[in-house]
């Protein structure tokens, strides 16, 4: 073996080197997203495994108001800000909050009520939907179901 020979050899073991210096760091960073995109994912079956809740209405006439009672029956802490409230299949933006009695109250803990006021509903809802922040959903029909 010559000369040119080594230092061919040289020159791409050098190359192959750089080349694994570059692509190892973007291997690792993916491999990382990925693995915690697969922890957070399970985290949040986990979540919708362990969410429950019961879900009450009242509507008042004379004051054209709506109540939502919704008691959570599971083990995970619910976000009152992520609860949305569907009146016969409209978004209610407009409403009044209170858990337990608290209207500064965000988190719904396991026991606690969730109280959901809307006001200037002309006529009694024939079916309220209450879905938490893991998309789990109930829903209450005229006949009760």
């Amino acid at each position: 073996m010559g000369f040119s020979t080594s230092g061919a050899v040289a020159i791409l073991f050098i190359g192959l080197l750089v080349a694994v210096g570059i692509v190892y760091p973007t291997l690792e960073t993916a491999h990382d997203r990925r693995a915690g995109a697969i922890d957070e994912r399970d985290e949040r079956a986990l979540d919708l495994r362990n969410a429950a809740f019961e879900v009450e209405t009242s509507y008042d006439a004379g004051s054209e108001t709506v109540s939502v009672n919704v008691t959570n029956t599971g083990t995970t802490t619910l976000s009152v800000t992520e609860i949305d409230l569907l009146l016969d299949g409209v978004l209610q933006t407009e409403t009044a909050t209170a858990v337990n009695d608290d209207a500064t109250r965000e988190r719904l803990h396991s026991g606690e009520v969730l109280e959901i006021t809307v006001e200037n509903v002309a006529e009694e809802p024939n079916r309220v939907k209450v879905v938490t922040e893991h998309g789990l959903a109930r829903v209450l029909t005229e006949g009760g179901g």
